[in-house]
């Protein structure tokens, strides 16, 4: 029996109306406050605030923990989180993210 992995990939926007509200953070509160927007949403995403931003796309594991943050890809416009229970390179001939899906495109 093969045994398979969840891997997910989230594309956010940082500067949609969405994520100009405040958003409270738990360890520091204060240190927030020096970082720019795109930043704070930076700092969120690591100390694993995700589900609670966006619990409707955060996929689970088998046994329901959330799945781990292992990569943020940073653009002007976006950030590009990859997601899953193992620490394993994503195919990025099927990645959601624009600038990724442009270049393997020229490939072809």
């Amino acid at each position: 029996m093969k045994n398979s992995t969840t891997n997910q990939e989230i594309l956010l926007l940082p500067a949609t109306s969405f994520f100009n509200k405040d958003w409270c953070e738990k360890s520091n509160p204060e240190n927030s406050k020096k970082l720019s927007q795109k930043e704070q949403l930076i700092q969120l995403c690591w100390n694993g605030v995700l589900p609670e931003l966006l619990p409707e796309i955060c996929e689970t594991t088998n046994e329901a923990k959330p799945l781990t943050l292992w990569e943020i890809n940073e653009t002007d416009k976006l950030l590009d989180l990859r997601l899953g229970e193992l620490n394993e390179l994503m195919n990025n001939e099927w990645s959601i993210n624009p600038y990724v899906f442009m270049a393997m495109a020229t490939l072809n």
